[in-house]
């Protein structure tokens, strides 16, 4: 009896059975799964995130240079490629641009003997906001601007200009203006400029005129 009470014993320490094997391995590959799910839904989140803060600052960005260029529009007219005068702001009549215009608060740190006013101009093409800027005022005929697209991925860009009997303007000058050419026209009294993204709704722009 002992000795078969032995041998039992012995039989009993001699490790998992096959079945016991094929479970454990079951739960270890439905662990592994459950593991790599949350782990690839930790990376989606975390993509996620990076374009939603890349698109936060792109937007960021492109509202500063729209602040910076718009509070600055200075009462300065140019002439074009051709030699016309165009006013110091210009909308509406232009197949390309958006608006166009004179601003000043040009940095020279390195004290350049150049002028501190910068033609500016913004453009709507291929579902972007581009920004186009002149190195001169008056340009020569093989002038080009250097182009930067501030936002992309929007449906539409609308702005317009609040006269001085309070109505709103698409163009300016105004078709009934005395004189579009002359620096005497007057100031609108606001500028709005709405840009309709794809992704995150309306950005509205409001800029009261000096």
């Amino acid at each position: 009896m002992h000795i078969v009470s032995h041998s039992k014993s012995l039989g009993q320490q001699q490790g998992f059975t096959l079945i016991e094997l094929l479970i454990a391995s079951v739960i270890f590959a439905i662990m592994a799964i459950m593991a790599y799910g949350g782990l690839d839904n930790v990376i989606d989140n975390s993509q996620a995130s990076q374009q939603a803060l890349t698109r936060l600052q792109q937007i960021q960005k492109s509202i500063s240079v729209l602040n910076r260029d718009f509070e600055q529009i200075k009462k300065r007219s140019i002439r074009d490629e051709y030699g016309n005068e165009n006013p110091y702001l210009s909308a509406g009549n232009n197949i390309d641009n958006l608006v166009e215009f004179t601003r000043g608060g040009r940095v020279n740190p390195a004290n350049l003997l150049r002028s501190s006013l910068l033609r500016v101009a913004y453009r709507y093409e291929d579902e972007s906001l581009i920004r186009l800027q002149w190195k001169h005022l008056d340009r020569a005929q093989e002038a080009e601007p250097k182009q930067t697209i501030l936002i992309d991925n929007i449906d539409n860009v609308t702005v317009r200009f609040l006269d001085e009997e309070a109505e709103w303007q698409e163009q300016w000058p105004p078709l009934q203006a005395s004189s579009p050419d002359s620096d005497t026209l007057a100031h609108p009294l606001a500028i709005e400029i709405v840009i309709q993204l794809k992704d995150w709704g309306d950005i509205r722009r409001l800029y009261a005129m000096n």
